[in-house]
């Protein structure tokens, strides 16, 4: 939709991979989402999953890292629908 604000949420405890042929890199994948409008990506991923986090922070989006702490994670989760529901909003913070 025209003027639609896109977003991705990624749980991944797995390194970036591909099984296209020819493969997709990690940096295919980052010039695509930065040519995408609007588009914010968030991570969640181990923090030894390396390129997660370059991702999120090129588009705009935000690294988490993902943990068995339920309150953190959905404090996290709260983090992201704060930026992307008030982000523009003249609702107080």
């Amino acid at each position: 939709r025209p003027g639609a604000k896109r977003i991705i949420i990624l749980f991944t405890d797995e390194g970036p991979q591909s099984y296209l042929s020819p493969t997709l890199s990690l940096g295919d994948i980052t010039t695509q989402a930065q040519g995408t409008p609007e588009l914010k990506i968030y991570v969640f991923a181990s923090s030894e999953m390396w390129g997660w986090d370059e991702m999120a922070i090129t588009t705009g989006g935000k690294y988490f890292d993902l943990t068995q702490n339920q309150t953190e994670m959905y404090n996290n989760l709260m983090e992201i629908l704060d930026d992307i529901c008030l982000e523009g909003s003249t609702a107080p913070q």
